[in-house]
């Protein structure tokens, strides 16, 4: 999905806690081809063969054309001195996300793939990997000591589900915790050390995004529903979670938000619910510069249809990603089977309601998607302008040296 890039003045000094439990690695052996800006990145969980359960299986991720052609697999980014897996059975967990200009972060476990109740352990694990070359650029392993420890492990003893990179080695998650204190909600890590943005309620989270420069996330809990997480990008604790008004849905999780005008305000939006029943699905809202309003919610079946009410064999969907460019917007969102589910696609002309969906992945027998994002990769003028700056301040350092 298109993320408005941030600005050169963001924020990078935070109220932070002791980043002792924290480790930054920079590249590692990996090898990829660079990422095609606009294809899609959905994570795929399981190696085929074993069957998806609450132990750690394998995590890959996939490229994919808006056609549906696979262009690339990234395995070996999340294997050896790089390893992350996730729950196979966990739902909530495996949404990634792109953004700070070039940027793919996944969320996972620090543990071998058949490690028991991975999700309730303490060995989260963060990755986040460029887009031009397709290889690990950080991997961030969170602290380990629980609720109470010093610094405290965020989301301890509960699910990482989702986070999205603000740079290569800064970025947001989202989930939840067990035990005292709360150790849910979204954190912020600077490129040393975590900052827990807020223990008010909603603190068990789901996806975290950001438009238009703010920072969302979804959640189940309380009044379901997508918020705002402060204002504009917070680094530091003491934020306030507020709901949208009007942008209330059942079990969300993914999420896309569009200023379709170009007036700097966002009025299209869609929401994910995995509600596999009336008001679930793919939800539209419009903004009329008070509050949000639902428009429709979407169902899907296997054989290509869509239907706004309960119907046997129709079912919702988690993931969410999309675009919007001439008047239409575009979607790509992950079915919810517990197995072999789907990455399809659904277009909104915005004129009437969508009837049928693409097709555009199977995830595979003992393989389940989970999230979906768009890849973001710079263009190549700014690549020579990046280049020209450090070919710059090569010279100007050289000068220092020679006058010295």
């Amino acid at each position: 999905m298109t993320r408005i890039p941030l600005f050169s003045t963001f924020r990078r000094k935070v109220f932070s806690l002791a980043s002792a439990s924290v480790a930054s690695i920079l590249p590692l052996a990996a090898s990829a081809a660079p990422f095609t800006a606009g294809n899609l990145l959905v994570e795929r969980i399981g190696n085929g063969s074993t069957t998806l359960s609450s132990s750690a299986a394998q995590v890959n991720v996939l490229e994919v054309t808006t056609a549906g052609a696979l262009a690339q697999t990234l395995s070996t980014q999340f294997q050896n001195s790089n390893l992350q897996s996730d729950s196979g059975s966990a739902t909530s967990n495996g949404y990634l996300g792109t953004g700070g200009g070039q940027y793919l972060a996944v969320s996972g476990h620090n543990a071998a793939v058949g490690t028991a109740s991975v999700a309730s352990q303490n060995n989260k694990v963060a990755q986040i990997i460029d887009a031009t070359t397709g290889n690990v650029v950080t991997r961030v392993t969170f602290p380990t000591g629980g609720p109470s420890g010093s610094p405290p492990s965020p989301y301890s003893g509960d699910n990482f589900r989702s986070i999205i990179p603000t740079g290569s080695n800064t970025f947001y998650t989202g989930g939840h915790s067990s035990g005292s204190p709360v150790t849910g909600g979204v954190w912020y890590y600077n490129g040393s050390a975590f900052t827990q943005l807020s223990t008010t309620a909603p603190t068990n989270l789901r996806n975290v995004e950001i438009y238009n420069n703010q920072l969302y996330f979804s959640s189940s809990s309380g009044a379901a529903g997508i918020y705002t997480m402060g204002t504009g990008l917070p680094t530091t604790g003491g934020q306030t979670p507020t709901l949208v008004p009007g942008m209330t849905a059942p079990s969300p999780y993914g999420f896309v938000m569009f200023d379709t005008d170009a007036n700097n305000i966002l009025d299209l939006a869609y929401v994910a619910s995995d509600q596999g029943t009336t008001g679930g699905g793919l939800k539209k809202y419009t903004f009329d510069g008070t509050t949000w309003t639902n428009q429709w919610s979407l169902l899907n079946n296997p054989n290509g249809s869509l239907s706004g009410t309960t119907a046997t064999g129709f079912v919702g969907i988690r993931g969410l990603a999309g675009s919007f460019s001439g008047g239409v917007a575009t979607l790509f969102a992950t079915t919810t089977e517990t197995t072999n589910n789907r990455l399809i696609s659904i277009t909104d002309t915005l004129s009437s309601t969508p009837t049928t969906f693409t097709a555009l992945q199977s995830a595979g027998t003992n393989y389940v998607f989970r999230g979906v994002d768009v890849a973001i990769v710079p263009e190549p003028s700014s690549l020579v302008l990046a280049g020209l700056g450090v070919a710059l301040a090569g010279y100007a350092a050289w000068k220092r040296r020679r006058a010295a």
